[in-house]
């Protein structure tokens, strides 16, 4: 039986995701080995091909294999595609255009009030991504999609958030089980792809920062919230329903400060950006960013120095053992703490070298290089080549 009209349009629309994807991870390649590579018959990938063509995504010109004449399809670079990105974050929503280079060409931002219902949430993601497409060196470029961010937990398999978690830190539950993905397709119509923010992270740090040629990563993201996010083999590893990489919530001590997920002692009522501001308000006050903290600790005051090797030592004591299992060759340290540079780096270093499995652990803790544009550009990344980044899920 034919799929129907909106299926058949899918359908079609996933199999030129297809088709592009694979040339930018395999550049140029003949309509054969495309063929090969996605799986599609050499007819689709033909109409496939046309079809990119006259869109002026791809290019064509004369070439050689096996020492017969054959047509090369290429990413057309003067097309210019461009991924938009909304990064949903406890203090601000942020919208954005990143090319396939990962330059951040155009941001537009609103401050957030953290627990807004769903729909009045989607409309300002709306109003900003439509104020993104219509600015200079954005409006005339063709778009791949949206990536969209959000700093809470994701199920991979249905793409929503999750039901089910219990309350969820700057989220109100109207966000639970709805179709984001689908509604914003809707309204934008563009593809729109949902990934976590530490993912998101991490999938940049892959490709342009701190973990660039590594298959095997461990990355914790030290902001408002504690986040984290796994690279195994060189791909994302996203889990089964309810998502993975929630590192903020290894819990350490049992009997420790109560968390929002309902355990006591996880790591983000440690090092968490709320937990170590409240430690230096005496001294600093309450005005006191963790961008700041981080600063100044990073040229020596002497409170935020000892607030901040304090929390290496907390992150050691939460993740030596998962570090030790996973045996990753780099632990990304990334957000906005990891500005505070060796203050950070230097006691969590010697600690997991001390704790980690020393015998067997040879990998390296190392800082996030791309500072606070690391989730736009993985968003975009994921926006790009979507599931072609990750293992294989439940979907």
């Amino acid at each position: 039986m034919a799929p129907a009209g909106g299926a058949l349009a899918e359908l079609r629309r996933a199999n030129l995701e297809k088709v592009v994807s694979a040339l930018r991870q395999g550049g140029t390649l003949s309509q054969s080995e495309l063929a090969r590579v996605t799986g599609l018959s050499e007819a689709t990938v033909s109409n496939l091909v046309r079809v990119l063509v006259q869109d002026d995504r791809v290019k064509l010109s004369k070439g050689r294999r096996n020492g017969r004449s054959v047509n090369l399809v290429e990413l057309d670079a003067a097309a210019g595609e461009l991924a938009l990105t909304v990064t949903v974050a406890r203090e601000a929503i942020t919208a954005a255009a990143v090319d396939h280079g990962g330059s951040v060409l155009v941001e537009r931002s609103r401050p957030r009030v953290p627990e807004s219902p769903y729909g009045e949430e989607r409309a300002t993601i709306v109003e900003l991504i439509e104020a993104v497409r219509a600015a200079d060196g954005v409006s005339r470029r063709p778009l791949a999609g949206v990536g969209l961010a959000l700093c809470v937990s994701i199920d991979p398999v249905s793409d929503t958030v999750p039901e089910g978690l219990g309350h969820l830190p700057a989220f109100d539950p109207s966000w639970y089980g709805a179709d984001v993905t689908g509604e914003l397709g809707e309204e934008t119509g563009l593809p729109v792809r949902l990934i976590n923010d530490g993912d998101a992270a991490l999938l940049a740090e892959a490709r342009w920062g701190a973990a660039r040629g590594c298959r095997d990563v461990l990355y914790l993201h030290l902001s408002s919230g504690v986040g984290g996010a796994i690279l195994l083999g060189g791909l994302l590893h996203r889990g089964g329903p309810g998502g993975i990489g929630e590192l903020g919530h290894s819990s350490t001590d049992t009997s420790g400060r109560l968390c929002l997920c309902g355990n006591r002692g996880c790591l983000e009522t440690k090092v968490g950006g709320d937990a170590l501001l409240s430690h230096v308000a005496d001294l600093h006050g309450d005005d006191l960013t963790l961008g700041r903290l981080a600063e100044l600790a990073r040229s020596g005051d002497p409170g935020c120095v000892r607030i901040v090797t304090d929390a290496a030592q907390d992150i050691v004591t939460g993740l030596a053992n998962v570090v030790a299992v996973l045996a990753p060759e780099r632990f990304v340290l990334g957000g906005e703490l990891a500005a505070a540079g060796p203050a950070l780096l230097d006691p969590v270093s010697r600690g997991m070298r001390r704790m980690a499995s020393p015998r067997n652990w040879r990998g390296s803790v190392v800082l996030a290089e791309l500072g606070g544009h690391a989730i736009a550009r993985g968003a975009a990344r994921y926006a790009f080549d979507g599931g072609d980044l990750c293992l294989q899920n439940l979907k």
